[in-house]
């Protein structure tokens, strides 16, 4: 006898970019907190992790992970699709020089979702989703959620459509920022992910604004703001902390975090305080410019750079320092960060923080309560707020408990993941899913 359908576990799909990720832990830690509310998760990843370490929270996670077909399954790829007279001789393989007019002609509202694509991509993202929705109606799946409004979520809604399932994503800074194709292109095709999915989180109340502003009326409503969730319980404060002359960065090491105004800083706040340490924690696209900017200033025994490092090994890094230090900044591209997860990570472990006053970073630091925020592009006013730090050690503290508070009461994972395994639940309880997964006959060779 089948199980009565309210016992039965709320089974969710995830749909990511890449999996897993160093530099991603707010969706492990999230994945994890779903699993411990006693929902199943599945994850559909489009492309395979990068070779690099991985955090041993990994080892936790039971959801299984399934990696979808990439550009060389394109390769004689032939595609059996009975849509409900939508195409004609739809019995009939197709080769896959026709899968990309297929891509094209499937739906008629497509085109603005797949605007700026190659054939190439948007036949490839078309096999992504179809796999998707075939493995979702088969498995049970009720809802696929995505993290980032990019390509991860054109999948998730074009296998959504397919299955009948509902889909939602979470924004989080580049995905809704960034210029893709052109201003207009990229507005349209994130206007359209929001008027399909059944809801839209995004981290930070200065990020459901823009994308409120962004939105067709009937739309906004939809969208939430949900902040990214520390555990609480692995980010604990030391239980006497001293003052210290360490500060630390978390984050990649790309344009939006602003490490060469931090360099610059520190080679101004070198010249009064020299006995002060850096320690960056990252890699990315501009770690060799960033450490001859270093080099040139003559700093190699005050900053150090350490790379990307696990959870747990940048948990015990800086859980000593000073403060930790983010000077983002908004990109000409109009990349920036949404809601920096290592700000909160700071401030769970009783650490002062230092930012800038972009997206939404104030909303993180409260000016002179929870930490210092400066204007951007401005070293000389970073290098005041680290010295102040220095010649007042007292603020160190007095910071950091009032940032561990403010973490307690706005970024708690297990309460904020339950909010959002509440929306999975509503979602999938209103959803007419179901029945179509016997119409994608998808044949490979």
């Amino acid at each position: 006898m089948a199980p009565h359908p309210e016992t039965r576990p709320l089974r969710i799909a995830y749909v990511l970019k890449r999996f897993p990720r160093l530099s991603e832990t707010f969706i492990l830690n999230e994945l994890l907190a779903l699993e411990r509310q006693g929902v199943a998760v599945e994850v559909y990843s489009l492309m395979r992790p990068p070779q690099e370490a991985r955090h041993d929270l990994l080892a936790q996670l039971r959801a299984p992970v399934f990696y979808l077909p990439r550009s060389r399954a394109l390769e004689g790829f032939k595609l059996q699709a009975a849509l409900s007279g939508r195409l004609n001789d739809a019995d009939q393989p197709l080769e896959c020089a026709s899968l990309a007019g297929l891509a094209r002609q499937w739906d008629d509202t497509s085109a603005s979702l797949l605007a700026g694509k190659s054939d190439t991509d948007a036949a490839l993202l078309w096999l992504q989703a179809a796999t998707v929705a075939f493995m979702a109606a088969s498995r049970g799946i009720q809802h696929l959620h995505a993290h980032f409004g990019s390509n991860a979520a054109l999948v998730a809604l074009l296998a959504g459509r397919q299955s009948r399932l509902p889909f939602s994503f979470t924004a989080h800074a580049r995905d809704i920022y960034h210029t893709y194709v052109d201003r207009q292109t990229d507005d349209q095709r994130r206007r359209d992910l929001i008027h399909e999915a059944a809801f839209v989180a995004t981290v930070s109340d200065y990020n459901r604004q823009h994308l409120r502003q962004l939105a067709d009326p009937a739309d906004r409503e939809r969208i939430m703001r949900l902040y990214n969730g520390i555990d609480l319980a692995r980010f604990q404060p030391l239980a006497e902390r001293q003052p210290s002359n360490h500060f630390v960065a978390v984050g990649r090491l790309v344009e939006k975090k602003g490490y060469p105004d931090l360099i610059r800083a520190c080679a101004l706040l070198a010249e009064r305080q020299p006995l002060f340490r850096l320690s960056i924690v990252g890699d990315g696209p501009e770690r060799e410019v960033l450490q001859q900017q270093v080099a040139e200033a003559g700093l190699q025994r005050q900053v150090l750079f350490h790379g990307a490092l696990t959870q747990q090994q940048v948990i015990a890094l800086i859980a000593d320092a000073a403060a930790l230090v983010l000077p983002c900044v908004v990109c000409d591209s109009g990349d920036r960060d949404g809601l920096p997860t290592a700000l909160l990570e700071a401030m769970a472990l009783g650490l002062a923080t230092i930012s800038t006053r972009v997206a939404g970073v104030p909303e993180i630091i409260d000016d002179g309560k929870t930490g210092i925020l400066v204007e951007q592009r401005q070293p000389r006013s970073l290098a005041s707020a680290m010295e102040h730090l220095l010649l007042h050690p007292e603020r160190q503290l007095s910071l950091g408990q009032a940032g561990r508070a403010k973490a307690q009461r706005l970024f708690d994972l297990e309460r904020n993941v339950a909010e959002l395994g509440a929306q999975f639940q509503r979602s999938a309880g209103t959803s007419q899913a179901g029945g179509q997964a016997d119409a994608y006959r998808l044949h490979c060779g």
